[in-house]
């Protein structure tokens, strides 16, 4: 254990095929997927535990795993303190799971981060195969079952979003790590693809933030193509939505139509308006927040929200979702796990752009670094078991496609 040998690759290689068959099923609704994902993580701690000094010799390669171990501990320690049924007990259930979601993948990020064996091949093949299944789903529930919203096998279309995000980032990046003429061309049209999918899901955060995260990511790819290409599909990226908008125009047509209603309702404060909840509940996340510094159970701050509800009805649009979350991932934090809980979700979203751009640029995790912050805005993404395991897989998936540089460490 203190003596610095080197683990046997089939550490590596159980490891990452798990993730491989986790990255295939979680998107339809397995719970395979995320049992053998904590299987991983089993799988490397105990290749942690053989070859410790290994492991820990660099020291910049335990920031973004510690980073990831701290902010999952902080959910299971605040869970386990003040967790009691009741009400909130759904609250609590998902908290503990995606927290234990995170400490499994600070453990398989650090067997990642110091990986010695070339995964890009492998990566390809499962990045690829996993973003056609996915987006020829979600076209078939889209097109051929003419589902309104699609949600993939889930109950939210916004899940199904984060998932599809998370699945095509890493697919686009495939692409362009391919060794063929016609790159460009498949890159193109994954992109269209994948972009459908998405308006399709008809969550309007993920009709913005896509293109962006996909625009970061080919801005910062290294090595891969061309300034040439890069200045093409960064203007092809606008023309490709104009094209897809009008594809699938009643759709967002639909959703840009909602967004003007709940404007004109938004001084009905108890009529189902998501723009004037969102707002109410950013208020009263940071309000109770405040009240409770360190702090505090889910039904201690359900008991203030509606406190402050009550003096001031027009609030009335955060009561829905007082048992669920607050949909903005720093004030739900600062709401129930105060000030620290904030401080520590930060280091995780600091951690993860600085390991974008050193110590080797990886346009693959800007890019989902970017959706996992952005999404945050308007959403809880470490709430859901499914959108927390998909956005940490993408994240491993970001480590193993960047080729370091022979006899170099990282």
């Amino acid at each position: 254990m203190l003596k610095e040998k080197v683990p046997h690759p089939a550490f590596s290689y159980l490891i990452y095929l798990g993730c491989a068959i986790a990255f295939f099923t979680i998107p339809f609704g397995s719970a395979t997927g995320r049992d053998i994902f904590y299987i991983c993580s089993y799988i490397s701690f105990i290749a942690l535990c053989l070859n410790f000094k290994y492991f820990t010799r660099n020291k910049k390669n335990l920031i973004l795993p510690l980073c990831f171990f701290a902010v999952g501990m902080a959910s299971v320690l605040w869970v386990f303190y003040y967790k009691q049924p009741g009400e909130y007990i759904d609250l609590y259930r998902a908290y503990q799971a995606s927290g234990k979601l995170q400490i499994a993948t600070a453990f398989i990020l650090l067997i990642a981060l110091n990986e010695r064996i070339c995964m890009q091949r492998g990566f390809i093949i499962v990045a690829l195969a996993a973003g056609l299944s996915v987006n020829i789903y979600s076209l078939y529930q889209g097109i051929w079952l003419n589902i309104e919203r699609i949600e993939l096998n889930f109950d939210r279309a916004t899940i199904a979003a984060y998932l599809i995000t998370a699945i095509n980032l890493v697919m686009l990046q495939a692409i362009l790590m391919l060794r063929t003429k016609f790159r460009i061309f498949l890159y193109v049209i994954a992109f269209l693809i994948s972009f459908s999918a998405l308006v399709l899901t008809g969550t309007r955060a993920a009709m913005l933030v896509y293109p962006v995260a996909v625009g970061l990511s080919i801005l910062a790819t290294k090595n891969l193509i061309s300034s040439k290409h890069k200045i093409m599909l960064v203007t092809a990226v606008p023309l490709l939505l104009v094209a897809s908008g009008l594809i699938f125009k009643s759709q967002i047509e639909t959703r840009i139509e909602d967004f003007k209603n709940d404007l004109k309702m938004i001084d009905k404060p108890q009529v189902n308006n998501s723009i004037i909840s969102r707002i109410s509940m950013q208020i009263i996340g940071v309000r109770v927040g405040t009240a409770a510094l360190l702090g505090q159970s889910a039904e201690q701050r359900g008991l203030e929200a509606r406190a402050i509800v009550s003096k001031e009805p027009n609030l009335y649009g955060a009561i829905p979702y007082i048992n669920v979350h607050l949909h903005n991932e720093l004030l739900e934090t600062y709401s129930i796990k105060g000030i620290w809980g904030v401080i520590l979700l930060l280091a995780l979203y600091v951690a993860l752009f600085f390991s974008a751009i050193k110590p080797y640029r990886n346009a693959l995790l800007l890019g989902v670094t970017f959706s996992l912050f952005a999404y945050g805005l308007s959403d809880v993404i470490f709430f859901s078991t499914e959108g927390t395991a998909m956005l940490c897989l993408a994240i491993i998936a970001s480590i193993l496609s960047v080729k370091k540089k022979t006899g170099e460490q990282e």
